[in-house]
Parts: C-alpha cells; structure tokens; sequence
C-alpha cells in the first residue's frame, strides 16, 4: 500500500493506494481523462501521485453535488459515477482500490478572536 497526500488548489486528502492499483491501469485512466498528460506533468511523471490528483478533482465534483443536494452521500456518489475506476473503501470487508483518510475541500477558512496580552 502506498499513502499519498495532495494538496491542490480546490481540496486536499490523504489517500491510501491498495496493491490492487497498478501502474499500468493508472496510466491508462490518466490518458484516457488526460490525453495531454498536463496532470502527470504537474507531478513530474509521479503516477500515484497524479491518479489522486485525478481522483480528488472527481471527489470535488462530488462534494459540489453534495454540497446542494444535501441527501446526496459524497462518497456514495464518487462510487456511482466512478467506481468502475477505482473503488473507494467504505469497509474492509469488501475489495477496495483507495481509501480516503482526510479529504476537504477549499478554500477552507476559520476565524477565532484573539486576546490581546495587556
């Protein structure tokens, strides 16, 4: 297994590559959806690294589906329009190509009052 952590500039995840992932089967999916190879070429030709970078950008899309139809499970709808891709780890019971262990999108913000020392 190999642990890949992205940060882009629409989200940021930590993703766990299973050995079920070759080479070869990213590759292909990244020609397929970049046939310029501008992704693979953003990360020097690291392969993991650019099937993430791919897989977060269609976890995004599903965070925006999500996002206005509250009913609609990211993660469930990652695996609906996706899964034939690579299949997200809901539980180990089942095979499983990634799984997701942090994963959100940006930009992020957070505001806290700060006390001034006297």
């Amino acid at each position: 297994m190999l642990r890949v952590k992205i940060y882009h500039h629409t989200f940021g995840g930590h993703f766990v590559l299973n050995d079920t992932l070759t080479d070869q089967h990213m590759l292909s999916v990244l020609a397929t959806v970049d046939p310029s190879g501008t992704i693979l070429d953003g990360v020097n030709g690291n392969v993991p690294a650019a099937f993430c970078i791919f897989l977060g950008q269609r976890l995004y899309e599903c965070k925006q589906i999500a996002k206005v139809n509250l009913e609609v499970s990211f993660t469930k709808e990652f695996t609906n329009r996706f899964g034939h891709i690579a299949t997200l780890c809901i539980d180990d019971t089942k095979p499983w190509d990634f799984e997701l262990e942090e994963f959100a999108v940006f930009p992020e913000h957070r505001v806290e009052r700060v006390e001034k020392a006297a």
